[in-house]
């Protein structure tokens, strides 16, 4: 019977498969802990004692893995053992110069393959909820098309260049990653000055920060400093933050402070706090 081959059963890629099952699919999986693949047992799939043998007579192989080495080498493995015609979808979260090399390298070895990296949560995954990105030859996403929009709710093809699904993906952890380190900040501001912590965070509950992302954010992709938060009057509300937290360990602020300081004596002080970036948008 035509299977789904799926590599890797963290805790993501076992919620995609579990999804899979939920959908009908017929899955082989495999893990390098093999104790893990094993675990999804009960939900009806067949567990492979090796990679090469998952992946014989698939219809359709998936992988997601924990970084580029590890991709590449299980990669070096299947590609004599993939059927040919079969694609296979990678879902790693990978560097974009890892990813720019592999698919050319993997076609040219007869690897039909696509990187499709996602945003999602384990529980999102057994749902089939999320965003799903996708790079590689338009002909090998539309014939797994389906298959994908099973995995999803929301997937985004950007076109046939090999490493964009690949940035995008890193340019949306980086914000997480912003805003976790914007919490501990606020957080550390809070301890120093007795408000608790939770009071703290229901600001968010009426204010909503993360707009700015849409709003000011294409104002500086588009290089327009126009002032509508004067970076020197922001510089100042830096002071009283920095202030505020007194001797609590901070994430972000302090290399925020250096970074406005650099863009004021560079002669942005007038211009919008955006004007932070001014350095990364030149060129």
């Amino acid at each position: 019977m035509a299977h789904v081959a799926f590599l890797g059963t963290g805790m993501l890629g076992s919620g995609m498969i579990e999804a899979m099952r939920r959908h009908g699919r017929a899955v082989t999986v495999w893990n390098r802990t093999i104790e893990k693949a094993r675990a999804l047992s009960v939900h009806g799939v067949d567990v492979a004692d090796t990679p090469e043998a998952a992946v014989a007579g698939a219809s359709e192989v998936h992988l997601i893995l924990s970084d580029d080495a590890a991709v590449d080498a299980l990669l070096d493995r299947i590609a004599p053992h993939v059927p040919a015609g079969v694609v296979v979808v990678d879902h790693t979260t990978t560097s974009p110069a890892g990813t720019k090399v592999r698919l050319p390298r993997a076609a040219q070895r007869g690897l039909l393959m696509l990187h499709a990296p996602v945003f999602m949560s384990p529980a999102m995954a057994r749902e089939s909820q999320g965003v799903m990105m996708v790079s590689g030859p338009q002909a090998l996403y539309d014939r797994v098309q389906p298959s994908l929009a099973a995995m999803a709710a929301d997937v985004w093809y950007l076109g046939e260049r090999p490493d964009l699904a690949a940035a995008l993906k890193i340019f949306g952890n980086s914000m997480l990653f912003a805003i976790t380190a914007g919490v501990a900040d606020v957080l550390a501001m809070a301890k120093n000055l007795g408000v608790d912590p939770v009071e703290a965070m229901s600001v968010f509950t009426r204010f909503n920060a993360g707009g700015a992302i849409g709003g000011r954010g294409q104002k500086i992709a588009r290089g327009d400093f126009s002032a509508s938060f004067e970076l020197t009057m922001a510089r100042k509300d830096m002071r009283l933050m920095l202030e505020a937290a007194g001797a609590e360990p901070l994430v972000a602020l302090p290399s925020i402070a250096k970074r406005m300081d650099e863009a004021i004596a560079a002669g942005h002080g007038k211009d919008d706090m955006g004007a932070i970036a001014a350095a990364s948008l030149k060129g």
